[in-house]
């Protein structure tokens, strides 16, 4: 649903052509420079000429075409070879007149070349001000240009994936569903304010009381997808703990699939945290390898690697409790179990390659209290069986860290739908939400129409909110000032 019926009002300055490198700074094979505004193609022909290579290239660029030309400054001087693409109004990203230029990416001719434009009457864009003009002129709304950041800040194919589908329109689509129902439901309201006499027969105050539950039932089903959007935006911090020597930094150099970690027989090995960053099942997790927690026969250096190890616990959204499953637990286990107060975990049995002791599962499990979530409910604590030195045995243990992490009870499908990913969003529906109970009660319990419509008032403006259709400053400005220059 990227095209949008009412175009609004264009912002201050939107009539300038802009320019601005949309690929990252530094040397590289090709570099794209954007020019943005209407008429924009008489700045763009100061600059760049037809290529003498061939009697056959057109004088000027065809519409939506790559053509060779130099591109010369403003002194006629060359600077490179380059390719120019433009797009008139309105197939464009801006629907605007937009010109793209390819040359090499050398930061010493992308440089060159904007200064020719700023001389031929071009500015430096802001950041996300060419995705801002698109929003502006109509052709997307507010959650699909901030889908558009979101994209490019994923750090996982899941994460992307979510992200497009935010382009494409899946959340503005059900968004704009679940606000003209509201609407429904606050037209019936106004007309029988409008004509007070009329008494609603008692099948349509059943059917507006259900149409109420649905639409709150929508509702919750979005907010409940927020903390797993959260996570593939934002990922999460996952901590390995445990008294030393029950394999934590072979668990950690495992489910990285390199040697990161120095691994010795010798407990204490660790004496300071080590982070590396990876892909589980679609969420960015920065894994945290800890020093182990033990309380008698430290040094110095060991025990500030401990106060170190029991800072990160305490910060991380989840903890990896590893503990030798070859051995009975023992006091040092419980101590370092304890340590984790009521931190989310789940319990790593490693070393399940070695002959098991014959009752450490028992023994562990009557160690394991409930943990607590991000809720404060109270959770069980999932125990995995894993060998660090056995690929194969470390699958139930990512699958369990995805549950803990996104509280889904199935592993999630490759194929989702529409996930919550901004926190603005999360936000305006918790709003809405509260909006549309309050009113639902208010007509429940026949009160006062104009008391139900104050609250369903709130509820839309507040789903318009999430598109944009109700236009704030300082949200427009905390939108695209996370983007970068370019886009």
């Amino acid at each position: 649903m990227s095209e949008q019926q009412n175009p609004r009002l264009d912002p201050p300055g939107s009539r300038d052509w802009i320019v601005a490198p949309a690929t990252a700074a530094g040397s590289g094979a090709i570099a794209v420079v954007r020019l943005d505004g209407p008429g924009c193609w008489r700045a763009a022909s100061k600059v760049w000429r037809v290529s003498s290579r061939s009697d056959e290239l057109p004088a000027s660029p065809l519409a939506r075409r790559l053509t060779l030309g130099r591109l010369v400054d403003e002194s006629g001087a060359e600077i490179d070879e380059a390719m120019v693409a433009f797009f008139p109004a309105p197939h464009s990203y801006t629907r605007n007149d937009l010109v793209e230029f390819q040359c090499h990416g050398s930061p010493a001719v992308v440089s060159a070349l904007i200064d020719a434009l700023l001389a031929a009457g071009a500015r430096m864009a802001r950041p996300g001000e060419f995705t801002l003009r698109a929003f502006f002129n109509g052709r997307i709304d507010l959650a699909q240009a901030e889908g558009v950041a979101n994209l490019i800040a994923s750090r996982t194919r899941k994460a992307g994936r979510a992200a497009l589908r935010q382009i494409e329109g899946g959340l503005s689509e059900e968004v704009l569903s679940l606000r003209d129902r509201a609407i429904d439901l606050a037209a019936e309201i106004e007309a029988r304010l409008d004509f007070p006499d009329e008494e609603i027969p008692p099948a349509d105050r059943k059917k507006m009381l259900d149409a109420f539950e649905s639409l709150e039932t929508g509702i919750e089903r979005l907010i409940a997808t927020a903390r797993k959007g959260r996570l593939l935006r934002d990922g999460a911090r996952v901590a390995i703990a445990g008294k030393p020597n029950t394999g934590k930094s072979s668990l950690f150099n495992a489910l990285l699939g390199i040697e990161r970690a120095l691994v010795t027989p010798r407990p204490g090995t660790t004496r300071d945290t080590i982070e590396a960053t990876l892909d589980i099942r679609g969420i960015p997790v920065v894994l945290i390898d800890t020093a182990g927690v033990r309380s008698e026969g430290t040094g110095e250096i060991e025990r500030l690697g401990i106060e170190r190890t029991l800072r990160e616990v305490e910060g991380a959204d989840l903890v990896l409790f590893v503990a030798d499953a070859s051995r009975r637990p023992d006091d040092e286990d419980r101590k370092s179990l304890d340590a984790l107060g009521s931190t989310r975990r789940i319990v790593v049995l490693n070393k399940n390659d070695l002959p098991p002791a014959s009752d450490a599962a028992e023994g562990f499990s009557g160690l394991f209290s409930p943990s607590r979530d991000s809720s404060d409910r109270e959770t069980e604590t999932p125990v995995v069986r894993v060998s660090a030195l056995q690929h194969a045995t470390l699958q139930p243990l990512e699958t369990a860290l995805e549950r803990s992490l996104t509280g889904t009870g199935e592993e999630a499908s490759e194929r989702e739908g529409t996930i919550v990913t901004n926190l603005r969003h999360e936000e305006r529906l918790h709003v809405a939400i509260e909006g549309i109970r309050r009113a639902h009660d208010a007509f429940a319990r026949r009160e006062s129409g104009e008391c139900a419509m104050i609250d369903l008032n709130e509820a839309l403006d507040s789903l318009g909110a999430i598109l944009g259709l109700t236009l704030d400053d300082a949200v427009l400005s905390r939108v695209f000032n996370r983007f970068c220059i370019g886009k």
